[in-house]
């Protein structure tokens, strides 16, 4: 089982409530709906639903916007609030259980969250396919004399100890805990977006190569040098945030001119705390002015290796002479196969409508190297 906690919201609950009922837009196909419990005054709204009427789904919705608007009365506070919780409950592909005991896996799930009788809540099956999931929404807001809120500190962790004892008691499979594994959750628009451009995501990229460069560096018992060269080789590169000892306190990597810190990558595993720690990565902290020196090399090396070649093609015809300047970055060896290529191409598109008497390529080339002056020989035919 899998527990996720959405963001949660201020205003009404009436996307959230009509979201979970089926009466809006889904990302995934709906085979079956079904009420697994509510403690609102107003009656299960399904069947009205089912039947192409709302109405008792209106009135449960104006029943839970209504306990803010008691809250503000009743207090005289300024001070925003999120009262709209969203959960959900999903099991692995296979594996179901009865409405009975789902009841009982959301009432203990909200227990162990802070929610008692006093918040209103409602959750609803969702039969996907052969994958049962259940959708919470509750109301933070307590229907009690101070309208107190349900905290929300360490409820990630608590959702995770909650999950594992529901498991254990219906002697469901064991989901990985988020230290154990390398997933991290996608949305569905970046899904779509991946499916679309035969692509992954930049983050979930950018994580497969750090946690090879960890296996890599793990096998070869190396240390953080031996991380900096692996990471490099893949085009991954680190930033360290020094505390005011000049030692480590964070680390982010850069992937495709995109930065992105190894807490917002995987909190449990990429800070620079667990990197150190629980991923073995040795440091030294006697070495950071030689870490340092490793990772700036980083950036010269790639300097290095990023030459830009301008190369300038002239199709002549008649007294007209129409050139054409092509710009790339490639090793020697992959150069001579595009110029090839290149030229085909040329010769292909122009020759029908220029008929070329002459199509070289000049010996000479512009090589432009990141961080110093162009130096372009004085040609006028070579000048850009």
């Amino acid at each position: 089982m899998i527990g996720k906690i959405f963001p949660k919201s201020a205003g009404s609950f009436k996307n959230r409530i009509r979201y979970m009922f089926g009466c809006t837009k889904h990302d995934h196909e709906i085979s079956g709906i079904r009420t697994i419990g509510f403690n609102t005054m107003s009656k299960d709204p399904l069947p009205g639903v089912l039947q192409g009427n709302e109405a008792d789904l209106s009135e449960m919705i104006k029943e839970f916007d209504q306990v803010e608007t008691l809250r503000r009365f009743s207090i005289d506070s300024d001070k925003p609030i999120k009262p709209v919780f969203h959960a959900m409950l999903s099991l692995r592909p296979g594996e179901s259980l009865t409405t009975s005991q789902w009841r009982t896996a959301v009432q203990t799930y909200m227990a162990d969250l802070g929610f008692d009788k006093t918040n209103q809540y409602v959750a609803v099956m969702h039969q996907d396919k052969d994958h049962q999931h259940v959708h919470i929404v509750a109301n933070r807001i307590r229907l009690n004399d101070d309208f107190s809120m349900v905290k929300d500190s360490n409820e990630r962790s608590i959702s995770l100890d909650s999950v594992s004892g529901i498991e254990d008691r219906f002697n469901l499979s064991k989901a990985p805990k988020p230290k154990d594994t390398w997933g991290v959750s996608i949305t569905h628009a970046e899904l779509q977006a991946s499916i679309r451009d035969n692509n992954l995501p930049l983050k979930h990229k950018m994580i497969a190569k750090i946690a090879g460069a960890i296996e890599a560096t793990n096998q070869a018992q190396g240390d953080m040098f031996t991380f900096t060269r692996l990471l490099r080789k893949q085009k991954v590169y680190i930033n360290l945030t020094l505390n005011e000892d000049g030692q480590p306190k964070g680390i982010s990597f850069e992937f495709d001119g995109k930065h992105i810190s190894g807490r917002q990558l995987k909190r449990s595993r990429l800070t620079w705390y667990k990197l150190t720690t629980q991923e073995g990565i040795h440091y030294d902290p006697e070495t950071i002015s030689e870490l340092q020196d490793e990772i700036a090399r980083t950036y010269s090396e790639e300097q290095e290796r990023a030459r830009t070649y301008h190369y300038e093609f002239i199709a002549v015809s008649g007294r007209r002479k129409k050139p054409i300047y092509v710009k790339f970055t490639a090793k020697d060896y992959d150069v001579q196969k595009m110029i090839q290529e290149i030229l085909e191409l040329l010769d292909a598109i122009f020759d029908a409508l220029f008929k070329p008497q002459e199509c070289r390529l000049k010996r000479n080339y512009i090589e432009f190297i990141p961080g110093t002056p162009l130096n372009i020989p004085e040609d006028e035919e070579f000048a850009l």
